[in-house]
């Protein structure tokens, strides 16, 4: 099959999934008003692979490693600089060409590229076979992905095997010659509900009493025993709305709940080998902060760009204490970039699979997040309070109000208040709305909290270095400079 279509995606996703959202059981998906558009995001990802332009179909679409058949860009292993930074090309397209990143085979190949290194540090070569295999079956089939990593996780101070639950982490309860039986479940998984594959790893490391929870595999999202809790989301655009004639096309995220959920041995990529569910976790991470810096740079962007337009709008463009909020906001988007180049072109090589640079790309993601309110806060200033207060389409239209509106609500003279209410209106979305209060959760809390990333910085950065470097200025170690012994 290789390349499917739209149409193909949609039909596969009527498989009797169980999917619950806002306490009603969905029967389908794809015509669901708020899972829909998510369907459609999804969608868009298959429309760029048939796009007709050859530089956007080429982008997304290469020639399989050993058929040459045309398969999915996502699932060619990186193995060089030119890979990764074709794959944070994608992403950051994405979002450009469909309105919002198609989350699914990025995060599942995430999770992927992590279990191939693994199980390559492990010299398991089952696991690495049922890896090659699964990556195979994925490409064959054009499927969708997404990876459930984070457990429910219960009480945050206890170990996965000290829980009142044993099951608020995924893990194995019972094994046979055929696979293995799990349990447990996976919280804020992004496109869960409307994937083709889930890809289970692990969120932590795990103890020599913890074997169980150390546990890492595949399984179809319409597998019994599977479960899938969504949160509700906006749906279609609002006839109060000022917004563009392109659709609504958005994200949701759900908990999997693994209710003895039986995985044959053929798609178990871990089980039990506590020892490296660090190791998974970690280079997941590495993986997963990648992906999200490269697709946070055209959200970042079209934020900063309201700021812009809102300061021309408003008349400030040239005042001195806007242009030196301007600068702050493009440091910080650019900044970003250049951490994200940086982390595909100093790639660390595990064999022959090039990871993203842990240390820059958990820095690209600190930077992100630890920045980002003060960011919005930047773009809330300028744009002014009309972004919180301003009358809607519907007022706009009515006949006792639009000549009321257009006069009042102007602002610099060459721009039309029409378009000044729709800049408003996108300022709100992105700066004062539900969608951009949900941003500012996850801008912490997604892939990783700050506090993951500074360990992780910690652990990669050249401190033993640093240290040398400051005795040997201070005559504590020789010095091995110009005029040194």
């Amino acid at each position: 099959m290789a390349i499917r279509t739209v149409e193909e995606y949609k039909e596969s996703l009527r498989d009797g999934r169980r999917v619950y959202i806002m306490g009603e059981k969905v029967e389908d998906v794809t015509r669901h008003p708020v899972l829909g558009p998510t369907v459609d995001l999804v969608g868009a990802a298959y429309e760029l692979c048939a796009s007709e332009d050859p530089e956007i179909r080429d982008l997304y679409v290469a020639p399989h490693p050993e058929t040459g058949e045309p398969i999915s860009r996502y699932y060619i292993t990186p193995r060089t600089t030119e890979d990764l930074a074709v794959r944070s090309k994608m992403i950051q397209r994405s979002i450009a060409l469909a309105g919002d990143l198609p989350f699914g085979r990025d995060i599942g190949t995430d999770c992927l590229n992590a279990a191939f290194v693994v199980a390559g540090k492990m010299g398991n070569e089952q696991y690495q076979q049922n890896a090659v295999n699964f990556l195979e079956y994925l490409r064959k089939n054009d499927l969708f992905t997404c990876g459930a990593v984070t457990c429910v996780k219960g009480d945050r101070s206890k170990e996965p095997a000290n829980q009142k639950h044993p099951d608020y982490y995924v893990h194995v309860v019972d094994k046979n010659k055929d696979g293995i039986i799990v349990k447990g479940a996976k919280a804020h998984i992004t496109s869960a509900p409307i994937v083709n594959e889930i890809v289970v790893i692990p969120t932590r490391q795990m103890r020599e009493n913890e074997g169980e929870y150390a546990v890492s595999f595949a399984v179809p999202a319409n597998t019994k025993g599977v479960t899938f809790v969504c949160r509700g989301g906006r749906g279609a655009w609002t006839d109060h709305e000022f917004h563009p004639d392109t659709p609504v096309r958005t994200l949701t995220e759900a908990m999997i709940i693994f209710d003895d959920v039986f995985v044959p041995w053929e798609r178990v990529f871990m089980c039990g080998e506590w020892k490296y569910s660090m190791l998974l976790a970690y280079t997941f991470a590495t993986f997963h902060r990648f992906t999200a810096i490269s697709y946070k740079i055209p959200l970042v962007e079209t934020a900063a760009g309201c700021a812009v337009a809102m300061a021309k709008y408003n008349g400030l463009d040239k005042i001195g204490h806007i242009r030196g909020k301007l600068a702050e906001i493009a440091a910080y988007v650019e900044t970003l970039r250049a951490l994200t180049n940086a982390a595909a072109k100093d790639p660390v090589m595990y064999g022959d699979i090039a990871v993203p640079n842990p240390l820059i790309a958990n820095m690209a993601k600190l930077h992100f997040a630890s920045k980002y309110h003060q960011f919005i806060e930047l773009i809330q200033d300028i744009g002014g309070g009309i972004i919180g207060t301003a009358p809607d389409r519907k007022d706009w239209e009515h006949p006792d109000l639009h000549d009321y509106l257009e006069h009042y609500l102007g602002g610099a003279a060459e721009y039309s208040t029409l378009d000044r209410m729709k800049m408003i209106h996108e300022t709100m979305r992105q700066t004062c709305s539900h969608e951009s209060a949900f941003h500012e959760v996850i801008t912490v809390h997604a892939e990783g909290s700050m506090e993951a990333q500074k360990m992780m910085i910690l652990a990669e950065a050249p401190l033993k270095k640093y240290e040398e470097m400051a005795k040997r200025k201070a005559g504590i170690l020789p010095w091995k400079g110009i005029g040194g012994k």
